[in-house]
C-alpha cells in the first residue's frame, strides 16, 4: 500500500510506503495517478485531474525573442508563437557579415606561420601557396562583405521611406 503526494497546489510529487493502519496525510491520498505523457496529475480533492505540463515549452515573442515556460500551466503570453520566426533579410545579411569576420580573423591566424617563414627567409613552396590561397579566400571574403554592407543600407534606408 502506498500514499501518494501532492503539494500545496495539488501536484503530484511522489509515492512512498503508507501504514495500512492510518489514515493517509493531508498531502496524500491511497489513489494512484496514472502516468499520462505530457501531463501532470492534480489532486482536486477527490480524484486526479490532468492538467496539461507546459514546463519546458519555447514560445517566440513577435520581436524573436525566445522564451521557456516555467510553470505547468503556465499560460502563453498574448502574441507569442510556438514556431521560431523566420529571420529577416537584414537579421541574415547581419549573421553573413559575423561569420565572415569570424572567417577572416581565422584567415589572419593561419597566415601567421607561412609569414613567419618567409621573414625568417625559410618559407618553402607551401607556404607561398598557403599564403596565396588565404589571401584569395579574404579578398572574396571582403568583397562578399562590402555586397552584404550595401544590402543592409538598401534595407534600412527602405524602412525609414
Amino acid at each position: 500500500m502506498q500514499n501518494h503526494y501532492f503539494n500545496e497546489q495539488g501536484y503530484y510529487t511522489y509515492s512512498g510506503y503508507a501504514n495500512p493502519d492510518n489514515l493517509p496525510p493531508l498531502n496524500a491520498t491511497r489513489e494512484a495517478p496514472e502516468q499520462r505523457e505530457g501531463y501532470c496529475p492534480k489532486w482536486s480533492g477527490e480524484t486526479w485531474e490532468y492538467v496539461k505540463d507546459m514546463r519546458g515549452t519555447k514560445y517566440y515573442l513577435p520581436d524573436g525573442s525566445e522564451y521557456e515556460v516555467t510553470e505547468i500551466e503556465g499560460q502563453l503570453p498574448e502574441g507569442a508563437n510556438l514556431t521560431k520566426p523566420e529571420p529577416t533579410e537584414a537579421e541574415n545579411a547581419q549573421q553573413r557579415i559575423a561569420e565572415i569576420q569570424q572567417q577572416l580573423t581565422v584567415n589572419d591566424l593561419a597566415s601567421v606561420r607561412p609569414l613567419r617563414a618567409k621573414v625568417a627567409g625559410t618559407a618553402t613552396e607551401f607556404d607561398e601557396t598557403r599564403l596565396a590561397e588565404l589571401e584569395a579566400q579574404a579578398q572574396a571574403l571582403r568583397a562578399e562583405l562590402v555586397t552584404l554592407a550595401t544590402k543592409l543600407q538598401e534595407l534600412s534606408d527602405q524602412t525609414t521611406e
